[in-house]
């Protein structure tokens, strides 16, 4: 998150959304005097939480000026198609806090069986809310809405080049910058959304994102299954 006072704008990073390549160019802004970036122990909640990807109630509880500010400020987030989003996430994490799972190393039906392993076996909702680690997962409502609040003014949906980081420039009142891109994911899981287990829990676990995207006509195509493959189960032997 990127807070400018000066400026009197908020960048609500939403993880796996080109948050670290946004947040990046915007940092000669941010004048707030706690970096929003890292993990640190959390009194409030008793853990540690990623301060990199605060969601709304964890910015009320920590930082209620902020939250406060936030009602009142600029603000904008990114947004990304639901399934494209998930598989970025389980790229990161496998990377992160898994690297003996190599998905590089393994075929398309291997990485489908892996994701689905994962999904089945180790991706629950109570690490997801409680543990740091699996923070990517969180759905994205949680960055936009707190009980009836919304609070990022500009929700504005990822795109396959620059335009919509140019278009949050516009929207926060800067002047263009230069554009750097960070955390490619390092392997294709497209494979995988031919995997009704994906799917099915992509679209049961996010559906008050997909509810979101699809009540605004600017966002709706995110709510699509990205080049939709021929639906089937896929069973690795």
């Amino acid at each position: 998150m990127i807070v400018s006072h000066a400026r009197k704008f908020i960048f609500f990073h939403n993880p796996k959304c080109a948050g670290t390549s946004f947040r990046d160019m915007l940092k000669p802004y941010h004048d707030d005097g706690f970096t929003f970036w890292g993990v640190f122990r959390a009194p409030y909640f008793k853990n540690h939480i990623d301060h990199t990807h605060l969601r709304l109630w964890e910015m009320q509880a920590q930082f209620p000026d902020i939250f406060a500010c936030a009602m009142a400020y600029n603000s904008v987030i990114f947004v990304r198609n639901p399934y494209e989003r998930f598989l970025s996430a389980v790229n990161e994490h496998m990377k992160k806090f898994q690297p003996q799972i190599d998905l590089s190393s393994m075929t398309p039906a291997q990485r489908v069986e892996a994701v689905e392993t994962f999904i089945r076996q180790i991706l629950t909702v109570a690490r997801i809310t409680s543990d740091w680690r699996f923070i990517h997962f969180s759905p994205q409502i949680w960055y936009l809405q707190l009980g009836n609040e919304f609070l990022p003014r500009h929700v504005i949906p990822m795109g396959g080049d620059d335009r919509f980081m140019r278009e949050a420039m516009l929207c926060l009142g800067l002047d263009e910058l230069p554009i750097r891109h960070h955390n490619v994911s390092p392997s294709n899981l497209g494979a995988a959304l031919t995997s009704s287990v994906l799917t099915d829990f992509v679209q049961r676990f996010y559906e008050d994102d997909f509810a979101y995207f699809k009540a605004d006509a600017r966002l709706a195509g995110l709510a699509e299954l990205p080049n939709p493959p021929e639906r089937r189960d896929v069973t690795i032997a």
